[in-house]
């Protein structure tokens, strides 16, 4: 399993230290796509499919699949033991949040590559005007930003919960002069571990799914945020042209007003097939996390001055960041939709009624559509701020009563 992964995490460490070059270029998608190269998957369509490597793909779903199994059985086990059991439904959780992302993604694989390319195409028509430009650049270095800083935040809790276990085998043996085996994530083994060799596969098998857990997340995850920002950067473009859309002769300014509705549909459009894709990612996502912190809170609680305790802090901001993406993107996509109606007000719009009062009626319906904004939600709840506050207190409510269970 190691050697099956050894050639992405090679990359994966290369890419890491380039990051800080990459956040700074304008082009669309260009972290996401080494995510996905990562996985074995090509995003673009201009891109060559000879370079795709679908076994990389397979390797990370059966490393996750083959250790889910052991998870529960450790869980089983231990079933009396509160600890133990927060502790196995956490790792639970967390591999079939990333079988759901990767799974989801690779049914709507055509689905999702069709949906880039219809970006990229109306990317590319909008940027041709130089105001234009700078607001896709803006986006896109922003998105670029929030992805770097997403990766390294995985990449450290994917790190602490590897050497969370050699540190505590060592400060054990430090203590007692026993070296007990301790492995990274909950699980149970149909060998001994006492004996180095076994113990070496059995912690090779947990890097293994680790690796398979947090490169399907990073990629989906940050997917989603480059798509939001770059529809809030075609929603902010409408809103621009809608502010300057007078043109030298009264033909002319109706073609740019015909031209800015276009674009207000076709971001409604985006949104709305962007929202059915994620739709049930965004749903299991918001459950998994209010189990996720009301697990993880309980367990820096019974973990406080402890090793495990720079694992538990790590894992927690990697899950509240996860929410988060969703969360502020979401709120961000349906903010900018909603200002197209403050756009046309606080347009030149009386000159042009005075010579056409048809357009009146034109100008409050594009006002009352915007109003109703491009909600991007995970079927029962909006993923919005308010949502994000939600799950946080919602976990923290959960903790008192694991506590009692103690």
């Amino acid at each position: 399993m190691s050697c099956t992964f050894q050639s992405p995490i090679k990359e994966f460490i290369h890419f890491s230290l380039l990051i800080q070059l990459d956040m700074l270029t304008d082009k669309f998608l260009r972290l996401q796509s080494i995510f996905f190269r990562l996985l074995g998957l090509e995003l673009l369509h201009d891109q060559d499919v000879r370079r795709r490597y679908p076994w990389r793909t397979i390797c990370c779903i059966l490393s996750v699949a083959t250790f889910l199994p052991l998870t529960i059985g450790f869980g089983l086990q231990n079933i009396q033991n509160v600890e133990h059991l927060t502790d196995t439904l956490c790792s639970v959780l967390v591999d079939l949040l990333a079988l759901c992302k990767i799974g989801v993604f690779l049914w709507l694989y055509e689905e999702f590559r069709f949906l880039i390319q219809k970006f990229h195409s109306i990317l590319e028509r909008e940027a041709k005007l130089a105001d234009c430009e700078v607001i896709i650049n803006k986006e896109n270095r922003r998105d670029q930003f929030v992805t770097a800083l997403y990766c390294y935040c995985f990449m450290t809790a994917g790190l602490s919960a590897c050497l969370m276990s050699p540190l505590s085998m060592l400060i054990s043996y430090y203590r007692t002069d026993q070296l007990q085996p301790d492995l990274p994530f909950p699980s149970v083994y149909p060998w001994d571990n006492t004996h180095v060799s076994n113990y070496i596969i059995s912690y090779l098998w947990n890097v293994s799914a680790a690796v398979g857990v947090a490169l399907p997340t990073v990629c989906v995850d940050t997917l989603f945020c480059s798509l939001t920002h770059n529809l809030c950067a075609l929603f902010k473009i409408a809103r621009y042209k809608m502010l300057h859309f007078g043109g030298r002769s009264p033909e002319e300014t109706r073609e740019n007003l015909v031209h800015i509705f276009q674009l207000y549909e076709e971001c409604l459009e985006l949104g709305h097939s962007l929202n059915g894709y994620f739709r049930p990612l965004i749903f299991a996502q918001f459950v998994a996390a209010s189990l996720h912190l009301c697990v993880l809170s309980y367990q820096l609680s019974a973990n406080i001055l402890q090793p495990a305790m720079l694992f538990y802090a790590a894992f927690t901001a990697a899950i509240i960041s996860q929410v988060s993406i969703y969360c502020f993107c979401g709120s961000m996509v349906n903010t900018e939709s909603q200002l197209f109606g403050q756009a046309i007000y606080e347009s030149n719009w009386l000159p042009l009624l005075q010579e056409n009062c048809q357009l009146q009626r034109s100008l409050m319906i594009a006002m009352m559509r915007a109003r109703r904004g491009c909600p991007i939600d995970g079927y029962f709840f909006e993923a919005n701020r308010q949502t994000l506050v939600m799950i946080v207190r919602t976990a923290l409510s959960y903790v008192t009563l694991l506590r009692s269970l103690a």
